[in-house]
C-alpha cells in the first residue's frame, strides 16, 4: 500500500522538537484562508485561521478561555483550506501530521 500524500510540509511527521515549530503546508489556489487545528491526547487545544500557508506556533496561547502551553508530548495537527469571504466553504483536509516536543 502506498503512503497517502499530504500537503503538510513542516515539521516532518514525527519530528522531535525543542521549540514551537513553524507549521507549513502547500498553498491551495484560490483559498482565502486556512483552518489549522492542533490536538494533544485527542483534544483540540488550538484552532486558528491564517491567510498564508504557514503558522508559527507559540509557547503559550489562550483557547476557549483557557491558557494552553506547548509542553513535552505528542501533538497532532490538521489543515483545511477555506474558499469565499462570507459563509466560507471548507475544502478537503490537506493532511494530518504530528510532532513531539521533547524539552521546554
Amino acid at each position: 500500500r502506498r503512503p497517502r500524500m499530504t500537503a503538510l510540509i513542516a515539521p516532518p511527521a514525527g519530528a522531535r522538537l525543542s521549540a514551537p515549530p513553524l507549521l507549513r503546508w502547500r498553498a491551495v489556489p484560490r483559498a482565502r484562508f486556512y483552518n489549522v487545528q492542533l490536538f494533544r491526547r485527542g483534544v483540540k487545544i488550538l484552532s486558528l485561521w491564517p491567510a498564508r500557508a504557514r503558522l508559527k506556533l507559540r509557547q503559550q496561547w489562550t483557547y476557549k478561555g483557557r491558557v494552553r502551553r506547548l509542553r513535552k508530548g505528542k501533538y497532532a495537527w490538521a489543515v483545511w483550506p477555506a474558499f469565499g469571504a462570507k459563509n466560507p466553504r471548507y475544502g478537503r483536509i490537506l493532511g494530518i501530521s504530528s510532532f513531539r516536543i521533547v524539552s521546554g
